[in-house]
């Protein structure tokens, strides 16, 4: 660790090339195009200029319209992407725990994604067994473990990526768009650990479209917009300036 810094980005950019839409075209461009396959392309930046500084024990919300760079953001943060331009430093071991709903496996039992989840986060063979009590009793799914994972509602199957990250030992977790998942129970429930898990030093990112649980859950907060950060600071301040925007 670095003092009390998790993460620290300057001038953090990502670029994609994508497809530009086409202007019009002669017959002979247009028979080039059949012919090689080729199409016109440009560069979208879906993160740029971004000076960002988190804290260990900071709980950071996310915030912006769809397209604003967010889940880019999170893919940088988890070192899944390096960045185009800038510089980033994570300070600690992180997962990206917002992706692994997709690394879980519908037809296998919950028992045994509950291990692959443990897995992909990096928790040995020995940790799992040693926790998995810990995991199960989080989950409450314990009368389904050896149901097939596609069998549960979205709101209990979201459950096992949460609590297996919450027992994890990760130094940061980034959470996407998973608050709004599962009853407000369970939501409380993850609260509570979140809470908890900041006061132990831990730092936890989370991006949402649920401004409720972004106000209750942080106290600061990064406002994206066209990629490039709009404000940083008070969430409630965060939160009015993108629905002022959206008006």
């Amino acid at each position: 660790m670095s003092g009390k810094i998790a993460l620290e980005a300057r001038g953090l950019g990502k670029k994609f090339t994508i497809g530009a839409r086409e202007e019009r075209r002669t017959v002979m461009e247009a028979v080039a195009r059949t012919l090689t396959g080729s199409a016109p392309r440009r560069d979208l930046w879906a993160v740029r200029g971004l000076d960002l500084t988190v804290e260990r024990g900071e709980i950071l919300g996310v915030i912006g319209e769809n397209g604003a760079g967010k889940s880019t953001l999170l893919l940088l943060l988890s070192r899944i992407l390096g960045p185009s331009e800038g510089t980033l430093r994570v300070f600690g071991k992180t997962d990206p725990f917002f992706q692994l709903a997709a690394g879980l496996r519908p037809r296998l039992s919950v028992r045994d994604n509950m291990a692959l989840c443990a897995a992909l986060l990096g928790l040995s063979r020995a940790d799992f067994q040693r926790r998995r009590e810990e995991i199960v009793a989080f989950s409450e799914l314990g009368e389904y473990l050896e149901a097939r994972l596609g069998e549960l509602s979205t709101g209990l199957a979201a459950r096992l990526p949460f609590a297996a990250a919450i027992h994890a030992d990760l130094d940061i977790i980034l959470v996407d768009e998973m608050l709004s998942v599962g009853d407000l129970k369970f939501k409380a429930k993850c609260f509570k650990a979140f809470r908890s898990l900041a006061a132990q030093g831990k730092t936890i990112v989370v991006v949402s479209h649920d401004l409720d649980s972004v106000r209750a859950l942080c106290a600061r907060s990064l406002y994206l917009r066209g990629g490039r950060a709009e404000f940083l600071g008070e969430t409630g301040e965060a939160i009015e300036r993108l629905k002022t925007a959206a008006r």
